[in-house]
């Protein structure tokens, strides 16, 4: 089972080398950087990645959030300000379906649409897959919150995080749902060190996540009309 959960760390990818790994004397996994500093791979401690703790504050879509952009596989959406982001689809990954994008000052602020019609059971096993996934992948991995929310009446799964490719730090934060079909998640992310200024506004788009009808595929058939008839001379 593959599911897509960090295309955002491959952006970078072309931008330096990979990092270089190694162990401590007590075999903790460390990542050496370019600039001669260290970390070590997972700084997440053991709490926060068991622990998913209850928000009981509601969360709803903002009010300026007028457009609701449909998934095609299932039943569900994003409402969002169609002035402050702009929407393409997606086609590198097969779980991807949308690309939101926002440029922000000097900052460009990116967030994406996956589904995948795939069962899993709860959210906290959802949690579990997308934390291996990304530890595989990422050269240096911290989950800094997990939480159940309620957003636009639907239980998600909030996850913000921190991961390092390519020695380029970014932050992530996302909301996922669970249904019937298989998962829906929004994630937003921007590079670190300029998350927080950033967050609210990510956490605007985040928030459209609702239940929606999909949208009804229709096969596009172009039609050209037959040549007149040739007129022939006697």
């Amino acid at each position: 089972m593959k599911i897509t959960f960090i295309i955002g760390l491959f952006f970078c990818s072309t931008l330096a080398f990979a990092q270089v790994k190694g162990l401590t004397e007590d075999g903790k996994e460390v990542v050496l950087f370019d600039n001669g500093t260290w970390r070590f791979v997972n700084e997440s401690d053991a709490k926060s990645l068991e622990t998913i703790i209850t928000n009981n504050i509601p969360f709803q879509k903002s009010s300026d959030a007028s457009f609701l952009m449909r998934s095609k596989r299932m039943n569900m959406g994003v409402y969002f300000n169609p002035n402050k982001w702009k929407v393409s689809p997606y086609a590198a990954s097969p779980y991807t379906e949308y690309l939101f994008s926002k440029t922000n000052g000097d900052d460009q602020l990116l967030a994406f649409l996956i589904t995948e019609k795939i069962q899993i059971p709860t959210l906290k096993n959802l949690k579990d897959i997308i934390i291996i996934n990304i530890q595989k992948n990422a050269d240096f991995f911290r989950l800094k919150e997990s939480e159940y929310r309620t957003v636009n009446g639907l239980k998600v799964l909030y996850l913000r995080y921190i991961a390092n490719t390519k020695g380029i730090d970014f932050e992530y934060v996302a909301n996922y749902h669970i249904n019937e079909e298989g998962y829906a998640g929004i994630i937003a992310f921007s590079n670190q060190k300029n998350f927080d200024k950033n967050l609210a506004q990510m956490m605007e788009l985040l928030n459209g996540i609702s239940s929606a009808k999909k949208q009804k595929v229709t096969e596009t058939v172009e039609y050209s009309a037959p040549p007149p008839p040739m007129n022939y001379k006697k």
